[in-house]
């Protein structure tokens, strides 16, 4: 979610920006490759360039010594890599095409020339348009964050990951009810809290919300 969710902000500002430029056509090509293309096939893209062919990074799990010895160093990170920039594609592309409609929208508003006419540097005009489209970024944002947080079952089958998908997909090969009832339970559980939370982060940071 961190590496997602940021690189999308940052490319999305710069695509809304640039808009109709050659910056916003990489971006956005970027960005609907990457909500097409699907996760797993790109997995097991990158197990096999990186991992069969180069050599540069582990095929799949945790660890050497498994999920129950897991540190934060680079002998554990490496078997992260290639996991963590699978499953950020799709959120990446999406929340970069939401950041660039906002931005591109906002950018075409009145305040925004007034903002310019009164002389602000232009960080202090990304500022407030930053501000004005983080109310639309939270809500696509709070969704992918409940699906990564839901995991994947086709990802975590392909790196051999010990996550939530993996979880429920074991769950489903044994024929274990109450596991899965229990596991769909909690990740519902996920999404309505993020639900919650994403209206209370945008009452916050946008009083308009408050008076709806």
């Amino acid at each position: 979610a961190l590496f997602g969710f940021t690189m999308a902000v940052f490319l999305g500002v710069v695509a809304g920006f640039f808009q109709g430029r050659w910056m916003d056509r990489i971006v956005t090509g970027f960005a609907v490759t990457g909500v097409s293309v699907p996760h797993y096939w790109l997995g097991l893209l990158m197990v096999i360039v990186f991992s069969v062919q180069s050599n540069l990074l582990p095929a799949g799990g945790m660890g050497a010594s498994g999920s129950q010895a897991w540190q934060w160093d680079w002998a554990h990170l490496r078997y992260a890599i290639m996991p963590i920039i699978t499953l950020s594609v799709i959120p990446m592309g999406i929340i970069a095409r939401t950041v660039r409609a906002a931005v591109a929208e906002i950018l075409g508003q009145e305040f925004v020339q007034t903002l310019h006419a009164k002389g602000l540097l232009n960080r202090r005009v990304l500022w407030h348009i930053v501000k004005n489209a983080t109310s639309t970024v939270l809500v696509v944002s709070g969704l992918q964050l409940g699906y990564l947080l839901g995991g994947s079952i086709l990802v975590e089958t392909v790196f051999n990951w010990p996550g939530s998908g993996k979880l429920l997909k074991d769950a489903i090969d044994t024929r274990d009810l109450p596991m899965l009832q229990g596991t769909i339970l909690v990740l519902a559980m996920f999404f309505v809290v993020l639900n919650l939370l994403v209206d209370i982060l945008q009452s916050v940071v946008d009083p308009r919300m408050r008076r709806t």
